[in-house]
């Protein structure tokens, strides 16, 4: 697996050096916003070059709903949004309260239930993926064996890696390949993970961050 992706490794060393990672907001996505302060942060991060946006989810769907056309209208159809649940769901309440936000075509829900329901996740994924939503986790997972087990149910489609809680750089090195050998993408979670590890991706998992298609 690692010799048939060093071609091209070069190519995406420059491009990790050039440009970096791309990534994501949230600042404009937390609950209780105004429809005027919601799409002013948008303006402004868009000014700035951001393409990708993310939204808490879960505590109102008519705000939620409120919200996410919000975004979608500023942002149009080729920019990226993305929704965050953090746990909030059980797993039927996940399937029904994405379908009501699918119209506004999140590229991902974010931590739908409980982190540790694996076949929870799997019975989300399997509902949301003929509406093109894709299910992203692991941030709380404490080691690769979760997220051998996620990816083998098919569970997730990002793996969503903190190299802190994982416990080091050969926990992710291992989720890097199980990701490269299921066909799954992975994400790096905020915080000190990014920097403890995020560098290593460039060689082993098509390309890091770009395997999302961001």
């Amino acid at each position: 697996m690692l010799r048939d992706m060093e071609t091209g490794k070069n190519n995406r060393e420059e491009r990790m050096i050039n440009r970096g990672f791309p990534a994501y907001v949230t600042s404009a996505g937390w609950l209780g916003y105004s429809q005027e302060k919601i799409e002013r942060l948008l303006k402004g991060f868009m000014s700035q070059g951001w393409r990708h946006f993310k939204i808490k989810v879960g505590q109102d769907l008519e705000d939620d709903k409120r919200r996410c056309k919000i975004v979608r209208d500023v942002i149009g159809e080729d920019r990226t949004l993305m929704v965050d649940a953090n746990q909030k769901w059980s797993v039927k309440e996940a399937v029904d309260w994405m379908k009501e936000l699918a119209p506004y075509k999140p590229r991902w829900i974010e931590e739908p239930t409980s982190p540790d329901d694996i076949l929870g996740h799997a019975t989300i994924a399997e509902a949301l993926r003929p509406l093109g939503i894709k299910v992203a986790t692991g941030e709380m997972c404490q080691n690769r064996v979760v997220f051998k087990q996620l990816l083998q149910a098919k569970a997730i489609d990002y793996c969503q890696i903190d190299a802190c809680r994982l416990g080091g750089v050969n926990e992710v090195l291992a989720v890097y390949l199980m990701a490269k050998k299921f066909n799954g993408e992975w994400e790096w979670e905020w915080g000190t993970g990014i920097v403890s590890g995020g560098g290593l991706g460039t060689g082993i998992v098509s390309g890091g961050m770009e395997r999302l298609g961001l």
